[in-house]
C-alpha cells in the first residue's frame, strides 16, 4: 500500500507535458486580424495621400485668388489668363503625373496676350493639378454660367454687377483616365469648393 501511495505521489508531481505551438484555428484568427488591419492601413494611407493632393489644389486656388485681387488693385481689372475654365496649366491633361514646369510658356491654354507670369503668383514646388482662371468686367456674363459641385449646381450672377473671376483646378487622382476631382473659387464668395467624384 505504501508503494501504491508513492507511485500516486510520483504521478502527481510529474510535470504535465503540454504540446507547444498553435492550433490551426488560432493561426487562422491571427491571419484574419492581420488582414483586416492591413486593409484599414492601406485605405487610410490612400485617403491621406488623396487629401494631401487636394490640399495642394486648395492652397493653389487660394493663392490664385490672392494674386487676382492683387492684380485688380494695380490694374483695375482681373487677369483673364485662360482661354476657358477647362484650359489647364501647366498640365493641360491633368493626370496623376507631377508637373514641374510652372513658369514655362503658356501655349494653347492661355488667352491671347495673357500669361500666368502676369499674376503675382509664386509656385516653388511641382504640382499635380491643372489650373485655369477666367475673368471679365462688370455687366458681362461669366463663362461658364455655372459649375457642378458634389451634384449641386452653383450658378453665377448673370450678368455680374462687378468685375469677376473664376478659378478652377482639376486632376485625375485615381488614374482611371477621367478627371474626377475639381476645386473652384470665385470672386463672389470667399469659399473654395471641392468636388470629388472619385
Amino acid at each position: 500500500m505504501a508503494r501504491a501511495l508513492q507511485l500516486q505521489d510520483a504521478v502527481r508531481r510529474r510535470p504535465v507535458r503540454r504540446s507547444s505551438g498553435f492550433t490551426l484555428i488560432e493561426m487562422m484568427i491571427v491571419v484574419v486580424i492581420v488582414g483586416v488591419l492591413a486593409t484599414l492601413a492601406v485605405v487610410g494611407y490612400r485617403k491621406l495621400v488623396q487629401s494631401s493632393h487636394i490640399s495642394e489644389a486648395q492652397n493653389m486656388v487660394q493663392d490664385i485668388r490672392v494674386a487676382q485681387e492683387s492684380y485688380h488693385s494695380e490694374t483695375q481689372q482681373y487677369a483673364n489668363i485662360s482661354t476657358n475654365l477647362t484650359s489647364y496649366y501647366p498640365n493641360p491633361n491633368p493626370t496623376r503625373t507631377i508637373v514641374t514646369g510652372w513658369g514655362a510658356a503658356c501655349t494653347g491654354v492661355c488667352a491671347p496676350n495673357w500669361d500666368w507670369s502676369m499674376l503675382p503668383l509664386h509656385v516653388d514646388a511641382p504640382v499635380m493639378f491643372g489650373y485655369a482662371t477666367v475673368s471679365g468686367p462688370a455687366n458681362t456674363a461669366p463663362a461658364p454660367a455655372s459649375v457642378s459641385v458634389n451634384k449641386q449646381t452653383i450658378t453665377f450672377p448673370n450678368p455680374s454687377l462687378v468685375d469677376w473671376y473664376l478659378v478652377a483646378a482639376a486632376c485625375d487622382l485615381d488614374g482611371d483616365g477621367t478627371i474626377g476631382t475639381y476645386v473652384y473659387t470665385t470672386s463672389w464668395v470667399n469659399q473654395v469648393y471641392v468636388d470629388e467624384e472619385e
